[in-house]
């Protein structure tokens, strides 16, 4: 079991011995000792004791208090999915139970708009979410939407943890009522008439659109929502569980996407456009193949989507507005931001800090968000869901090609072309269960040292952005140095700004490291990024037992 997952509690009372604790996207395990119906019902015993109390603080213990139930294509999805039903029901809650699998941004946005639905008369709480998004096939996931349409947030799934270890075992004075949940129709007419998407300049580009869900929810979503506005699409990997023989993950990457990349390889050119889509288990991440079967960095998509945003979409969007990314997500947002005069707000990676940005600016009457995104493949835009949505992200790059008539390939190019740098990025993944360790190590030694290879640290940047997120977020989420503009500039005096995190997986027992090169040629860039993580490889199999690194 995960250290990243669990956690040992001491209780005299007889309380739970382990305390499931919910990282970045939740609380995920392959075992069977760490996913099963005991595991189920502390955690749902937990949320329903949080909810009764905030219902009896509130006076509402009487009222049609309703979460959502659904999940993905798993087996421990399928399997616990009614179990959770039924334990929110047996205290009193009223159930609206997915029909089958659902993706994860369709039931955050249900969650959202309970009344769209016609649940009219609803005290909608949020929902359960069973999913182990892009992780491998045995994966089990539980996780927690509010009422909001986002990933709970910290402070709410620590009061989750606390309540397992010490259960009240509350109920409701009301008797708990099942009804089913079937969001497809809301959530496209959301799509159309609030997010706005142009499916007749879809349609008219006749593009070539190959999609893979990866046996698993987008499969009947996006298919459909193209179909309902006449738009054909190939389907690969469509079926709802995979292949006996299938040893893959649900995760939209190169090395998962072979099929789909060779489809787009097999096109006619003289047919049409050509692209490849896919999504992950849960659909709430993308991953997008250009017309030459070339996998397109995620990095590339969000700054492909903010420039749609800002060249073809400001007539529905005002100009005006913020961007919003994590921290390990390239700097070239910030670049296309700084062009039009927007903002840039950085936050600690986990969709759920982007999330916190989203309801603050729409509470608080800020400037609208135009792109929140992180590089692993999430984003979402104003008047969505605060929650990561690859369909949406599917749709908007179909719209973006459709508008600019150009393959995805050029259109990227003419991207870049309008930036004054170009910019290099690069992750790597080092297994090991002492993450935190390690990072205690590289904030004593680097800051001490000033450098870091052959670059010199700015301190000065490092420290400030650092204390940003940690005022701001409550967490400074591993170690990110910026490098000195004299080291890492071109030879015609171009100010770059490259930079190295290295932090620890919320979600698994990995360290994950990302650099990001900046220079005037492209070349230069790619030469920065990868001596960048040479240099981290070296320093930490240097000073710690690591031998498993994953390609870089």
């Amino acid at each position: 079991m995960s250290a990243l997952s669990s956690a040992l509690f001491s209780s005299p009372n007889g309380s739970p011995s382990l305390i499931y604790k919910f990282g970045t996207s939740g609380y995920r395990n392959d075992s069977e000792a760490g996913f099963n119906e005991s595991v189920i019902r502390q955690i749902t015993g937990a949320i329903a004791d949080y909810f009764i109390s905030q219902l009896q603080h509130l006076g509402l213990s009487d009222c049609a208090a309703t979460f959502l139930v659904g999940g993905d294509t798993r087996q421990k999805t399928k399997e616990f999915a009614p179990l959770v039903a039924q334990l929110l029901m047996d205290r009193g809650f009223d159930v609206a139970l997915a029909e089958g699998d659902i993706p994860t941004p369709v039931l955050a946005y249900a969650a959202a708009h309970l009344q769209r639905l016609g649940f009219l008369n609803a005290h909608g709480l949020g929902a359960v979410l069973m999913t182990a998004s892009h992780n491998p096939w045995p994966y089990g996931g539980y996780n927690f939407l509010t009422n909001q349409g986002a990933v709970a947030p910290s402070d709410m799934t620590k009061e989750f943890e606390a309540l397992q270890a010490s259960p009240k075992n509350l109920r409701l004075n009301r008797v708990g009522h099942l009804t089913s949940l079937e969001p497809y129709m809301a959530y496209r007419r959301h799509l159309i008439e609030r997010v706005m998407i142009d499916f007749p300049a879809i349609s008219a580009a006749h593009l070539q659109i190959f999609y893979s869900p990866l046996y698993a929810t987008g499969r009947k979503y996006l298919p459909r929502l193209l179909s309902d506005e006449g738009i054909e699409l190939t389907m690969i990997q469509g079926e709802d569980t995979p292949p006996e023989a299938y040893t893959g993950m649900p995760n939209p990457v190169a090395a998962e996407l072979l099929p789909l990349i060779e489809a787009v390889r097999s096109a006619s050119p003289s047919a049409g456009i050509s692209l490849g889509l896919a999504n992950d288990g849960d659909a709430d991440r993308f991953g997008v193949v250009d017309e030459a079967a070339r996998m397109i960095d995620a990095n590339e998509i969000l700054a492909l989507v903010l420039w749609h945003q800002l060249t073809n979409r400001i007539q529905q969007r005002p100009l005006h507005g913020c961007v919003v990314r994590s921290q390990a997500t390239s700097h070239k947002l910030d670049a296309l931001a700084k062009q039009a005069g927007l903002e840039v707000i950085q936050t600690p990676v986990g969709y759920k800090y982007i999330a916190e940005c989203f309801i603050e600016h729409e509470a608080q009457g800020g400037p609208p968000i135009l792109l929140g995104g992180e590089s692993s493949g999430g984003l979402s835009i104003d008047g969505h869901i605060p929650e990561k949505d690859g369909l949406l992200a599917n749709l908007l790059v179909l719209e973006a090609v459709a508008k600019s008539g150009l393959p995805l390939s050029r259109l990227l190019e003419k991207i870049n072309a309008s930036l004054p740098q170009r910019y290099a990025f690069n992750e790597a993944a080092i297994r090991t269960p002492d993450g935190q360790r390690i990072l205690e190590a590289i904030r004593a030694a680097w800051p001490e040292n000033k450098l870091f290879g052959k670059f010199v640290i700015d301190m000065a940047q490092s420290q400030e952005e650092a204390e940003k997120l940690q005022n701001r977020f409550g967490t400074r989420d591993g170690v990110k140095l910026y490098f000195a503009p004299d080291n890492t500039s071109s030879a015609d005096g171009v100010n770059a700004a490259s930079w190295i995190l290295v932090r620890a997986s919320g979600t698994e027992p990995l360290l994950r490291v990302y650099t990001e090169g900046v220079a005037s040629s492209q070349p230069e860039a790619e030469a920065i990024c990868h001596a960048q993580m040479d240099a981290a490889i070296a320093w930490l199999q240097a000073n710690f037992n690591i031998t498993s690194v994953g390609s870089h």
